[in-house]
Parts: C-alpha cells; structure tokens; sequence
C-alpha cells in the first residue's frame, strides 16, 4: 500500500516545506518502518469497482445565496456530464504532493487528469482550485503547473488558499493559477526553493550484520557518481541537480505572475509570506474568501462570454 509513499521519501529532490516534515517525522519513520496501520485505498480506486455507484457531485454551501448552489467539489473519479450546466468545479489539493496517489490522497497524475477532464467539458464554466500544502515530491509538479496553464486558455482558474499554506511545490502549482488569493492573515505561501534529503544506510546493515559490496562495470565511472560523492561528503554533483531544478522553479513562478511582482523583496530564496507581505511583493492577487472569489469568478466567466461574442 506504501511502495509509492516510501520510494518517494527516499529518493528525488523535494520541494516541501521543512517544519511540515519535522512535524511528520514519527508518521514518515514508523510508516518507512511498515508500522502503520493499513489505510483505505483512494476513492477513486474503489470506484473502479462497477458494483458502487459513484457518489453525485456535492454542492459547495456558500454564505452568499446569489451563488450557493452553483460551485461543486470535483473529484477524479466524475464524470464531467454529471455537472450542471455552466458549473464551476472546485478542485482540493491538499496535503503533501507526490506525482503518483498513495495512501489514501490523490497524486499530482490525478489532479492534471481533473484539471484537464473540467478543462475540455463545456458544461464547466471556471475551475476554482483550493489549495492547502506544503508542497511534495518535485516529480510531477512542472507537468501539473503546465495543465493548469493550459485550462487558463479554456476558462478560468482561480486559487484559493482558505486558512492554510501554498509552500514550496504548492506554490509552484498555485502561481499557475490565473488569479491567486489567501482567505486569512495568517495564510502563507512562498518556500520557493528545494532540498533533498539523502539516507547512508551503511552503518545501519553493518549493525545489522549484513555487508553491502557494491560493484560496478570498469565503463560506469559516471553511474551513481552524485549518489556516490554526497555519502562521502562532497554535495557538488547534488547541488548542481538542484539549482537547475530551483531555476525552473523560479523562472515558472516569474513567467506566471509576471508583472504583478513588485518591489526589492527577493521572494526566491525560500522564505515564507503571510497575506500581507505577499500582496506587496506580487505573489498572490489580494486576500478574498470563498464566497468573494466566486464572485470573482463569475466576472471573469462574463468577461470571456462577452470577449467571445
């Protein structure tokens, strides 16, 4: 149930931020352990099985009533025929980002299927994506910032951060986002930079008994030479791979919300922003709540309908 979760944490570059995963650090061990027990697999998967029904969309209850009844949580596993017509779709991401599902959450693979399925469906009026993470596995967040580049060229997409974060590999997704807003002060967003953490487990199967003999072909000189060099100390090779990998980061984030950053702030050196700090420097468009976004929303919806006209 865990192979993807645990061959996620040990390998690649990270694109997270660091006291989420202190804070996890007992869950991620015991789970690395095999000592958690064993969760449901995602929705999506049991409703494969053509024996269940799959659930309608559930209404998104909003306090304004000139709009309760038109935003609908999306899932991967709608159909989009199953909206109403000229709905929008609210689509959660949320949680630590790996590139494939596991253990009960939705990969980055699974969020670009639903971005691009409410895309394509002309019954979808706008995509409002609720964002709530601390970022993840730097493996499939380009290709997901890219699908929602592309939806942009269909309809709107909005990102919301309701009481929460956008950090680092949520960022990057949620600078995509055509418009971009925090509902609280106290939101963040930023972490725009990566890690990645790497395990020496020699002296663990030494103490275990066991002698590891790694032998390579006389022509691989070049085979897992960063591997290699970084558990002997030198992180030259490493470094190399991510600063090509924070360049890309960085140039997506300034190509996405282009001239709307502003100011001397640096905002790419891994810092974290609350609302208001974020609003002078160009990060996020300004701070709504749910039901002003919508509201946001329907302006940008009238605004295509009329341009298309």
């Amino acid at each position: 149930m865990y192979n993807k979760t645990i061959s996620s944490i040990y390998k690649g570059a990270w694109l997270i931020d660091k006291s989420w995963v202190d804070a996890h650090s007992p869950l991620i061990l015991k789970t690395i352990k095999g000592e958690v027990a064993e969760w449901g697999m995602p929705e999506e998967k049991l409703y494969h099985d053509e024996n269940l029904e799959v659930p309608a969309p559930q209404k998104v209850h909003l306090a304004v009533a000139e709009y309760d009844g038109e935003v609908y949580k999306a899932r991967p596993y709608h159909a989009a025929d199953k909206f109403p017509y000229n709905s929008i779709v609210m689509i959660d991401i949320t949680g630590p980002i790996l590139k494939y599902g596991d253990m009960c959450s939705y990969g980055s693979i699974d969020h670009i299927d639903c971005i691009n399925k409410f895309a394509n469906a002309k019954n979808i009026s706008g995509i409002i994506l609720n964002i709530d993470s601390p970022g993840g596995q730097a493996a499939g967040t380009a290709s997901l910032a890219d699908s929602i580049r592309k939806a942009i060229t269909q309809k709107p997409v909005i990102g919301i951060v309701q009481d929460g974060i956008a950090a680092s590999a949520a960022m990057w997704v949620a600078a995509a986002c055509q418009e971009l807003y925090v509902s609280e002060d106290t939101d963040e967003v930023g972490s725009i930079g990566a890690y990645t953490t790497m395990y020496d487990l020699r002296g663990w199967f030494e103490a275990q008994g066991v002698k590891v003999h790694e032998v390579y072909a006389p022509q691989s000189v070049d085979k897992n030479r960063d591997y290699r060099d970084a558990l002997e100390g030198n992180y030259q090779l490493v470094e190399n791979d991510l600063k090509f990998l924070v360049e890309d980061f960085i140039g997506d984030v300034k190509a996405f919300r282009g001239q709307r950053l502003k100011g001397k702030e640096n905002p790419f050196t891994g810092k974290m922003y609350k609302a208001d700090e974020a609003v002078k420097i160009g990060l996020i468009d300004g701070k709504k709540n749910l039901e002003q976004v919508v509201k946001r929303m329907k302006t940008l919806i009238s605004l295509r309908t009329n341009k298309a006209a």
